[in-house]
């Protein structure tokens, strides 16, 4: 999957000045998830265990995912919730990673929790498209949007990494034996990621269209 994170990365490097805000903010997701892969895999080789990092990427991504979402979601109480909740998040992380399942183990509580809260506000910013005045107005589809395609490929991403995330550790401490379910999980959890970076060159795309159509 690095290989599609670096090829998607290009697109957006040599149009950075077309995008806006929220666009940016997936630009950072995506430089974040090649560090992240590149990451894990290093620290796997050099030491073995790389489940610390998953731990601070993951929360890592959260943070840059909330930007993303507090300059799209325009409901006043949603966006007070959006930037509260990495400090709650932050809490249960520490929680998490010190006292619960520890700093070796894949943290699936702190995982499921972040996937859960990311995918309402997935959720939330949908239903905020659909039921936006000024596009239905203006007869608008959504999916002219580069946002619409952004909040996809972070809703199908992070629907299928929630089983990942509160699975994995169970799966680990249960050893050789659930060896292919893991494999499983870890190749479903790919192919998804590869489509979510699919989506988010789509919506890098629409991008590009709607400024041509400006101009």
């Amino acid at each position: 999957m690095l290989g599609v994170e670096c090829l998607i990365l290009i697109p957006f490097v040599v149009n950075f000045k077309l995008l806006n805000p929220p666009a940016k903010w997936i630009f950072y997701y995506i430089i974040s998830s090649i560090i992240f892969a590149a990451g894990s895999w290093l620290l796997s080789e050099l030491f073995g265990n790389n489940m610390w990092f998953f731990s601070v990427m993951y929360f890592v991504q959260f943070v840059i995912l909330s930007v993303f979402y507090w300059l799209t979601i325009k409901n006043e109480i949603v966006r007070t919730l959006i930037k509260i909740m990495p400090f709650i998040i932050l809490l249960i992380f520490l929680l998490d990673f010190f006292k619960l399942e520890g700093i070796k183990a894949f943290n699936s509580i702190s995982g499921g929790i972040r996937n859960i809260v990311i995918m309402v506000y997935a959720i939330i910013f949908f239903l905020q498209l659909l039921k936006d005045k000024d596009l239905i107005e203006k007869a608008i589809y959504i999916d002219s949007l580069p946002v619409f395609w952004y909040n996809a490929g972070i809703f199908i991403f992070f629907c299928t990494s929630l089983l990942f995330n509160i699975s994995y550790n169970i799966i680990q401490e249960s050893g050789i034996s659930n060896m292919g379910m893991t494999l499983t999980i870890l190749v479903i959890n790919y192919i998804v990621g590869i489509i979510s970076m699919i989506l988010f060159y789509i919506g890098l795309s629409k991008t590009k269209k709607l400024r041509y159509a400006n101009s």
